[in-house]
């Protein structure tokens, strides 16, 4: 219960701090520290361009350093006083026109995205004279350092604000004009008095105070001039319009002016929407990880709500003499959950003309229709969120050009969206995915889901680099500067790598060389995140979240493989030694099956139908490598075969896994057992148990169908049937097993001495057909389907005789050749339980074909309107 709550508590924590952007906001980045500051500062810039009556130039004692064009006049003056000079030092005008050209520092522009890449186009247009604009024109490549810590042009502003009194006076020459000068001052409050909302104007002179402060100056006090802005002053003041009072040619104002009202909404609306892009981009990156919050919640809500039915019917709260199909009432309600069923639920995408889902359509897996709509839903909403919500707009003080707008935000977007599909990347990616137990959705949709987020942060990350490319290339002019920048060569790494890891995870890849796929992807996948620490590591904290959220994940996920490990295989006793798990592994020739017997040390595992363990070869070259099997039966492990087994422990479970050995581990398994003459004893851990318990207790009939090694996932289910009638926890009264095999001598291999009970169960059908039993008879008919010693008392021979149905004297068990016709078997199923008004339950694990087929002929089912049937299904392959 620790480990579940540990990874649903991480992921819904990175859900905050990629949110946050860990402890770096953008209003440390921006001049104003909130929204409402905005409608002053609009006015502040816009007039502090302008030399006032009254104003004073002050010299900065460290100017010389830190000239940006328009200081540089007085960087000689001695650093240890302060200077008057006149007033026309203040005009911003002529001090921008260099600012394009140096370019030697690391750009700041890159954001994980933030930029700022204002310098060319406002540099040009601040020749016409005044353009507000111009005090953003000290472009990135002009500074050396921090600039990647501001965005959006914020940077530049600061700079600006510093020379006219908002900075700490090092960076040449500053005003005091904005704060001490009668004229300057009642401009800038009647301007805010006029524009700005009474929530805004709130805020007015806090703010003005702390740019005051930052210069070491006072605000003049405001009590003389508030007096005077009624609505009648501020209609009698002269409007000034920067755009076409020019600032070189106005001379010193010597009166009150008023800011017009359009030049002050374009001004705000270029620093707000420029400086507010970010914070509005991880609110949309909100939108990808509030996606999948919601389809798990949904997921969490439909197997809250499975849990309750099966667990009130267990409990006998409805008549146990009336069917459940006739206990409710065929409402309206139950008609749409119907529906919801038969139409999202329980169909491959493409059924009825396309089957096809465990089978491969042109090569590649097709998942069920309610997935394919859930990974639909998630690319239209990385599509839409990647393309709406710009507020870009020609003629923006900040980035004037549109198109350097539009590749900007683009670029930062893009960035920030690929960054929080990394959460759910890799929650999704693992096997002790705490969701797999939470929901409905099986491990094949989880990996469908990681699989098409992998695709869309991919793409955005492709998109993302692209876009700053051409930013870089076209509008800021150091893009071959930039790949001596640590911070963008490990960008282009991570997209690289994210792209090579695509096609490595195709399907034609894993099915040949899944172990070299598995091994390249987790070491891809550890440089992909070093990488990106690197990408954006200069801005500090700020995107951290979204990265040490995925390394957490991974780390707990790898904790709790290992604890599960441990849990399983070693068991310290009080003053004794360390029990270990003991295994024995026999290779039948006869029926082609590997059989691997288990007594782990823990003593407490419960197992269960459904379960899954993953098997280690320790001592092998390879001990890393674990394979997936479905557990296949168990029985006390007092009666084990092998004395190991016996001494070790007398409790607990002997676990007992069915394998048919095709290449690789299975094979050398099987190799060393005829080596061996059939039996060997090596060292192997078992890890688990994964997967769950569906519940088809619940239902009246239960069908299983399975094919092969199949059976593996059937009889658990039929023991614990077993069990529970018993404990009176059931509401199953029949149990049909359809098995289709190869050869007849597979059934004496599984339904040996521990599991002859399932045959003395009148309410258990068995039906076995041998896909070979038809050419056996037919080429000797001599030959006779035999059963093991432990079962001749009860089952006697299938009766010799070509092409016709086998039986035994023991009616629930059969033998027939062939194959099994699916449609025909589900049918009847559905036709008696329609007569007799109850419910069923389908179970299949088997081939593909198989599976699709029976999964096909549910959806015919349910179509045609049955509503009282359940179909579950297990993945034959892993």
């Amino acid at each position: 219960m620790l480990p579940r709550a540990a990874f649903v508590a991480l992921f819904w924590a990175s859900v905050q701090v990629a949110g946050h952007g860990g402890s770096s906001t953008s209003s440390s980045r921006n001049v104003a520290s909130n929204l409402e500051e905005y409608c002053f500062y609009s006015i502040y810039t816009s007039l502090s361009a302008y030399t006032f009556e009254g104003s004073v130039t002050v010299q900065s004692a460290t100017s010389s350093s830190h000239s940006h064009g328009g200081s540089s006049s007085s960087s000689s003056e001695s650093s240890d006083s302060s200077s008057t000079q006149t007033s026309e030092t203040h005009s911003h005008g002529s001090s921008v026109s260099s600012s394009a050209e140096s370019s030697e520092s690391s750009s700041a522009a890159h954001t994980h995205g933030s930029s700022d890449s204002s310098s060319t186009e406002i540099s040009e247009s601040s020749s016409e004279g005044h353009t507000h604009g111009s005090p953003d024109s000290t472009s990135i490549e002009s500074s050396n350092s921090t600039s990647g810590t501001h965005t959006h042009g914020s940077w530049q502003r600061s700079v600006s604000l510093a020379k006219r009194g908002h900075g700490s006076g090092s960076y040449g020459s500053y005003s005091t004009g904005p704060c001490n000068s009668t004229v300057e001052v009642t401009s800038m409050y009647a301007s805010a008095k006029a524009w700005c909302s009474e929530k805004e104007f709130k805020a007015v002179i806090p703010y003005w105070q702390s740019l005051c402060a930052k210069n070491s100056m006072e605000l003049m006090s405001l009590a003389s001039i508030e007096p005077l802005l009624t609505d009648e002053y501020l209609n009698s003041l002269p409007q000034i319009d920067p755009d076409q009072n020019n600032v070189t040619t106005t001379g010193t104002i010597d009166s009150p002016v008023l800011l017009t009202k359009k030049y002050y909404t374009r001004a705000h609306k270029s620093y707000v929407s420029h400086d507010y892009a970010m914070p509005k981009h991880k609110r949309y990156g909100w939108g990808i990880i509030g996606y999948w919050g919601a389809v798990l919640v949904l997921g969490m809500m439909s197997k809250a709500w499975t849990v309750f039915f099966s667990r009130r019917s267990v409990r006998g709260s409805c008549d146990p003499e009336t069917p459940p199909s006739l206990q409710s009432k065929k409402g309206p309600l139950a008609s749409l959950f119907h529906s919801l069923r038969t139409h999202i639920i329980i169909p491959a995408t493409f059924a009825p003309a396309i089957p096809n889902h465990q089978q491969l359509w042109l090569s590649h897996a097709l998942p069920k229709r309610v997935d394919t709509l859930i990974v639909l839903g998630f690319w239209i909403v990385g599509i839409i969120l990647s393309c709406v919500g710009y507020d870009s707009f020609a003629g923006s003080l900040s980035v004037p050009s549109l198109y350097q707008q539009n590749w900007q935000y683009t670029s930062d977007r893009t960035g920030v969206l690929a960054y929080a599909c990394l959460p759910a990347l890799w929650l999704f990616s693992g096997r002790n995915n705490v969701f797999i137990q939470m929901t409905h959705f099986s491990v094949q949709s989880f990996t469908m889901f990681h699989r098409h987020i992998a695709w869309v942060c991919t793409i955005l990350a492709v998109v993302h680099s692209i876009n700053y490319s051409v930013l870089f290339a076209k509008y800021v002019g150091r893009y071959w500067i930039a790949w001596k920048e640590e911070y963008w060569y490990m960008g282009v790494v991570a997209t690289i790598l994210l792209c090579f890891m695509l096609v490595q995870s195709m399907t034609f890849f894993q099915r040949r060389w899944y172990e070299t796929f598995l091994l390249l992807h987790i070491v891809f996948a550890i440089v992909v995140v070093v990488a990106l620490f690197q990408h954006t590591s200069f801005n500090g904290q700020e995107w951290v979240g979204y990265l040490w959220t995925p390394v957490g994940l991974w780390v707990l996920e790898r904790l709790a493989r290992v604890g599960r490990v441990v849990y399983c295989n070693l068991n310290a006793r009080f003053g004794k030694q360390f029990l270990g798990t003991a295994t024995t592994v026999t290779y039948s020739e006869a029926s082609d099956l590997v059989r691997i017997e288990m007594v782990p040390a823990a003593a407490s595992l419960t197992p269960r139908p459904g379960q899954l363990y993953y098997i280690y070869q320790a001592t092998w070259l390879k001990g890393w490598e674990n394979h997936p099997f479905s557990l296949g039966a168990w029985a006390p492990s007092s009666s084990a075969n092998n004395e190991k087994s016996a001494s070790t422990s007398q409790k607990g479970h002997k676990l007992i896994f069915y394998v048919r050995p095709y290449d690789g581990w299975t094979r050398r398994l099987r190799d060393q057992c005829r080596k061996a003459g059939g039996v060997i004893r090596p060292k192997l851990l078992l890890e688990g148990a994964y997967g769950h318990s569906e519940p088809v207790y619940a239902y009246n009939t239960l069908l299983i169908i399975v094919g092969g090694t199949g059976i593996a996932v059937a009889v658990p289910y039929l023991l614990d049937h077993i069990a529970r009638v018993k404990e009176g926890k059931t509401k199953t009264t029949k149990i049909q097993l359809v098995w289709s095999v190869r050869q007849k001598e597979m059934f004496n291999e599984v339904f040996n001495e521990e599991l002859t009970e399932i045959l003395q169960h009148s309410d258990i059908t068995i039906t076995v057909f041998c896909t070979r039993l038809s050419k056996l008879t037919s080429d000797s008919e001599s030959d006779d389907v035999t059963f093991p010693k432990e079962l001749s008392s009860g089952v006697a021979p299938v009766i010799k005789a070509t092409g016709a149905e086998s039986s035994t004297s023991n009616s629930s068990l059969r033998f027939m050749p062939g194959r099994p016709n699916i449609r025909e078997t589900v049918m009847s199923e559905v036709s008696e339980a329609r007569s007799s008004s109850t419910n069923l339950a389908v179970l299949t694990c088997g081939p593909a074909q198989m599976a699709d087929e029976c999964r096909g002929t549910v959806y015919e089912a349910m179509k045609n309107g049955f509503q009282d049937i359940e179909y579950f299904e297990e993945a034959f392959g892993w």
